[in-house]
């Protein structure tokens, strides 16, 4: 099995370094491990270089690839935080490299960090996600260089309580904006397992949102535990696959230089 969105030490976020998760991958019986670091910009003026450590971080997974190509495929990946605003900057920056696996995540709505900026006590509940998709429609059409949409319904996780999040079909119609845009344009979703770790009853995004890719004939999907210890890594995978096999999907994909490879279920 795969585990394609996790941090290590990279990551401004984890200090675990990259061969721990491996060595965690291996132990759980994983097939397929990308450790995806983040690169954010959150403003257009912010220098990637201030967080991220690119070259550091494919001077060891190149030696780590090797050394582990026995027991598990290791590959090279990142999480780019996009928005509208710093698409030219991302394009231009993860171009330059020759990664694995791009996952695209909205972590910042007008250049504010979701994470830090108070959202819940500055916007009522509806113009708030109608706020969020409608910025993820802009970032997933002016970002082109990633794979897969991570984490689709992300701003849930920080929500004071349940009742802040508003029913999905509120915002279906720009949610099926974004899938049949990214279908269309060959990019996939993630099933991103953190969201039950983060006190949320479903993991990302919510099962409704894969029915819907799947009503609009969407097939690229992958699957990551987003974790930042080893010792999540892996978390949640195997019901991750149990539970699309059970919605009609037939597998999931990896991506090794850029390029899907589906893995099936039967």
């Amino acid at each position: 099995m795969i585990d394609l969105h996790n941090h290590s030490e990279f990551s401004f976020d984890s200090n675990t370094p990259i061969e721990e998760n491996i060595k965690a991958a291996i132990e759980k019986g994983l097939k397929y491990i990308s450790v995806t670091d983040h690169m954010d910009l959150i403003k257009v003026t912010d220098d990637y270089r201030d967080h991220t450590d690119i070259e550091g971080y494919f001077e060891k997974i190149n030696l780590l690839k090797d050394s582990s190509k026995k027991n598990i495929k290791t590959l090279s990946g990142i999480e780019v935080g996009i928005q509208k605003e710093t698409a030219m900057q991302n394009d231009e920056i993860t171009s330059n490299y020759n990664f694995d696996f791009i996952i695209g995540s909205v972590h910042s709505l007008k250049e504010e960090d979701i994470y830090f900026a108070d959202l819940y006590n500055r916007y009522n509940s509806k113009d708030l996600f109608k706020l969020y998709y409608s910025e993820m429609y802009k970032a997933v059409k002016d970002t082109k260089n990633f794979d897969v949409l991570g984490h689709m319904d992300y701003i849930d996780r920080y929500a004071p309580n349940s009742s802040r999040v508003p029913n999905i079909e509120d915002n279906k119609e720009m949610i099926f904006e974004i899938l049949k845009y990214l279908i269309s344009n060959g990019k996939g979703i993630e099933v991103n397992t953190a969201g039950i770790r983060q006190g949320l009853s479903y993991m990302h995004p919510t099962i409704e949102i894969l029915k819907w890719y799947k009503e609009l004939n969407g097939e690229i999907i992958t699957i990551g535990s987003d974790a930042h210890i080893k010792e999540d890594i892996g978390a949640g995978v195997f019901d991750a696959c149990k539970m699309l096999e059970e919605l009609g999907y037939s597998g999931i994909y990896v991506f090794e230089k850029r390029i899907p490879k589906k893995l099936y279920f039967k």
